[in-house]
């Protein structure tokens, strides 16, 4: 039994300092998230599609939207209004892949059976912004439900949404710079990148280093009884 405790509480501490060196290896990937999204600009053109590291990098592009390739990514929420981000394709110089450019949010409106209009710049533009991945699956969504609807989009599945457009599209989104001005740019209002990472593990380190505690004192206050019982039982 003694045995058993120990081994229990042995590796319930092993499990904390594990969590706490996931959140050390979060905050190192943190730290190199936003050292990236502050450095300067480099053109799109010039990077590497299968870099598996692009993720929030700062980029430049020149080129046009294809407005008429526009769509919606639906229960998009801010400020507590419910409504949508829009996403263009934007065909870059010097590139054969077309890039997906979140440009920002706009309101469902008061009826969702009456989509927004919206405006596309089709002169050449530079785009400034930053890399991101696409729109994900909401969580718990069930396959029976068609992702698109015309235009409107529940999440972006890259290679759908490419075969729709009938485009070869670059893996990564690029997110509008918040000082974006100009037709191009809508609310721009998108996730700071955060530490809620680093504290998810931390949290999960105090649970697994509380429940070891816990059992530790469990297994004192046992013993203690168990000893009290025989001492009563000698005398």
């Amino acid at each position: 039994m003694l045995i058993l405790a120990v081994v229990l509480i042995l590796a319930m501490l092993r499990l904390g300092i594990w969590q706490l060196d996931r959140a050390e290896q979060k905050r190192d990937m943190l730290s190199s998230l936003i050292s990236k999204s502050q450095r300067v600009a480099v053109p799109l053109a010039s990077v590497n599609r299968n870099d598996a590291n692009l993720r929030y990098t700062s980029v430049t592009a020149s080129g046009r939207f294809l407005p008429e390739k526009t769509v919606l990514v639906d229960r998009q929420v801010v400020a507590g209004q419910v409504g949508y981000t829009v996403v263009t394709p934007f065909e870059v110089e010097g590139m054969s892949d077309a890039v997906l450019v979140a440009r920002g949010w706009v309101s469902a409106g008061q009826s969702r059976a009456v989509l927004p209009t919206v405006e596309t710049p089709v002169e050449t533009l530079t785009l400034t912004g930053r890399l991101n991945f696409p729109a994900a699956q909401p969580p718990l969504w069930d396959d029976k439900y068609p992702v698109s609807d015309g235009l409107v989009w529940q999440y972006l599945p890259l290679t759908e949404v490419a075969q729709e457009m009938t485009l070869s599209l670059f893996p990564l989104v690029l997110e509008l710079a918040p000082d974006t001005v100009g037709p191009a740019a809508l609310r721009i209002d998108w996730p700071a990148i955060d530490d809620q990472w680093v504290a998810k593990h931390q949290g999960y380190a105090f649970q697994w280093f509380a429940m070891a505690f816990a059992f530790f004192i469990a297994c004192v206050v046992l013993l203690l009884r168990r000893r009290n019982a025989t001492d009563n039982d000698d005398s």
